[in-house]
This record gives C-alpha cells, structure tokens and sequence, in this order.
C-alpha cells in the first residue's frame, strides 16, 4: 500500500462544510466589494492609470517586499517571526492546494510525493507557531513603545495559534484511527514520522481508540477556520492586510518618496475654495487604502522627527483616528449617490477626530 491520505475518514455529511465554505467566502468577498466601494467614494486620482505598468511593478518588487520580505526584516526580530508565518501559511496552503488538486482533478498524492507534502505541511506549521510565539513574547511581555495593544491583536494571535495546534492534535488522531482501521497497528510506523508533529502526538494518543475524540475535534477545528474566514469579513480585522497590503503594493504611487501633491487653488462654483482634505471623502482613493492597509505596527512612530521631539504627533495614530472616521462614515458614503455626501457628521474630522495641534505637529518630513 503506497502512503497516502483518506480525505474526510470516518466524517459523516462532511458536505456541510463546503456549505459553510461557500457561505463564509461570500460573506468575506461582500465585506471586501463595499471597502472597494468605500474606497472609490474618495476624490478620483491617477491610481487606475498604467495599469499594466503598476502590474510588472508588483510583480518585480512586490515579490521581493512580500514574499522575501526585504524591507519588513530591517527589523530582525519581528521580520523574521512575521517571516516565519507569512512562509509557513504559504507551505499549509501548498498542502491544502494539492489535497484538493489531488481529490478532485488529478489523483498523485500517494508514495513519495504525499510523504513530502506532508513534511513541509508540518515544517509550515511549526513555523507559524514558533513565529507567532515570538510576536506575542514581543507584543505583550517586551511591550515597546510602538506597539499599542488592542483586542483584535489577541483575538488574530489566537485563532492562527488555534488553528495549528488543533490541526497537529487532529492529525495525531487521524493517524491512530487510520492505522487501527486498514493495518489493525497504533500507528502506521513506515509513514508517519514523515509527519513528525503529528506523529509525536500521535504516540501520545497510541494504545486508545480516539475515534470520538477525532471526530469532534475535526468539526471543531474545520468550524475554527470558518470563524476565522468570518471574522476578518466582519470585524475588518489586522488580517484584512492579508489582501490589502498586496493591493496596496500594486497601487502605490510611482513618485519620489516624500513628494507632495500640488494643491488645487480652483475655487468651486459655489464660491468656496476648498484645499487638502476636510472631510473624509476629500481623500483619494489611495488615501483611503493606505487607511486599510496600516496594521499599525509602529515603524513610522519610531521614525518620525515630531514623535520623537514629543510634539503632539503620531503618524500611527493620525492614520488610526482616521481609518476610525472613515468606518464611522461608511453608511453615510456608500448609501450617497455622490461621494460628496451633504449629510453632518456627528463629529468633525478637523476638531473632532485630529486636532490643530497634530496638524500643526507634522513637519512634512
């Protein structure tokens, strides 16, 4: 018997979860089609232009940035813990994406090629652990001064640290209940270490007949992912940089770092000039993205000459506050024929939400 996998071994309707799949996706494709939306209702630029362009861009630095993650490992220590998970999720998602290919399209995923798909599905997840262990150790024990610690931030660690773990300890279970099932053994010795997570929890559950326990914890675990999916659709979470910075990468602006743009003396036909950004929707559709794609990891605060002077500035928060109104806004500009939406606001973004005092702060560095 060449290696190999059972997909959904002993789960009875395990259809319900291509329901909730499908469900969880539409809801997050949604979430994502009104922040285009709500992107599209800032003044009009040029980041629709040279699109071809932009995409060779992408792909020539995007690359580098992204996946090699050039820039973000300045930063030795959080670079290589963010590495560690961006790495490590992308060999969890080669193991998943063959699993499918091979269920559905084409049969390979037996002998050796199974044997080492499933040894880097599990070098992915030791990955995301380790990485996630450091940036908790980073964010809630060392604490620096950059780092603001909210709510999403635990609830993020915790479901990718979930995830995983419940993922070793169902295919720990998954090997014992296999093994007794085809071969009558505790563990299918021959292949299992290949798998050397689950095959170390897999000695721990040895000896027992865990079939119950396997079972729950697949749905359980399955219905985890489901959340997380609906999580970031419906809370907007840090994840929601997943897809946003990638988009944001693709439409940064192609001129000199620290450019400013020229401000637009034209008077409107009602006779009131109107310069910068008053209200929310008086910034671009790049303004608004760049809202989306902060995940408020501090680096601007560190380098920033008013922070540092202790003026009553921080970029970090300048860009939270507004990504802030922008949410409180979303109503108001997505349900108004015009961006330009006669409405009150409830709160004014200059006063209100950013104060003279910040405005005034900024150096244009």
């Amino acid at each position: 018997m060449d290696a190999h996998r059972e997909i959904f071994f002993q789960i009875q309707y395990s259809w319900i979860i291509y329901i909730l799949a499908v469900i969880s996706i539409a809801v997050l494709a949604y979430a994502f089609y009104r922040r285009i939306k709500l992107w599209r209702a800032g003044v009009k630029d040029d980041s629709f232009s040279n699109l071809g362009e932009k995409a060779k861009s992408f792909i020539r630095i995007g690359l580098v940035d992204g996946i090699v993650h050039r820039r973000i490992l300045k930063d030795r220590y959080s670079g290589i813990a963010h590495a560690l998970v961006l790495w490590g999720s992308l060999l969890l998602l080669l193991g998943t994406a063959t699993d499918v290919i091979s269920h559905y399209i084409i049969d390979f995923m037996h002998g050796n090629i199974y044997l080492a798909i499933s040894f880097l599905s599990d070098l992915g997840g030791l990955m995301i652990l380790i990485g996630i262990i450091v940036l908790a150790v980073k964010r809630y024990i060392e604490k620096p001064d950059r780092l603001d610690n909210v709510l999403d931030d635990g609830i993020v660690l915790a479901i990718i640290f979930s995830i995983v773990v419940t993922g070793y300890i169902l295919e720990g279970l998954r090997m014992v209940v296999t093994a007794q099932h085809f071969i009558g053994e505790p563990i299918m010795a021959q292949w299992a270490p290949w798998s050397f997570l689950g095959f170390l929890l897999a000695k721990v559950f040895e000896g027992g007949n865990p079939i119950v326990a396997y079972q729950i914890l697949w749905w359980f675990h399955s219905i985890l992912v489901i959340g997380a999916i609906l999580y970031i659709a419906l809370r907007l979470s840090k994840l929601t940089h997943i897809v946003v910075s990638p988009l944001n990468v693709f439409f940064r602006s192609d001129r000199p770092k620290g450019a400013l743009r020229p401000l637009d003396l034209t008077i409107d036909p009602d006779g009131v000039a109107a310069y910068g950004a008053a209200e929310i929707h008086h910034f671009t559709f790049k303004d608004l993205l760049d809202l989306d794609a902060c995940t408020r990891c501090g680096r601007c605060q560190v380098h920033c000459p008013a922070y540092l002077s202790g003026k009553p500035l921080s970029p970090k928060d300048l860009i939270q506050k507004l990504k802030g109104f922008l949410n409180e806004r979303e109503p108001a500009l997505l349900s108004s024929n015009s961006a330009n939406s006669t409405d009150t606001p409830a709160r004014e973004m200059i006063g209100d939400i950013i104060t003279e005092d910040e405005i005034w702060a900024c150096t244009t560095c």
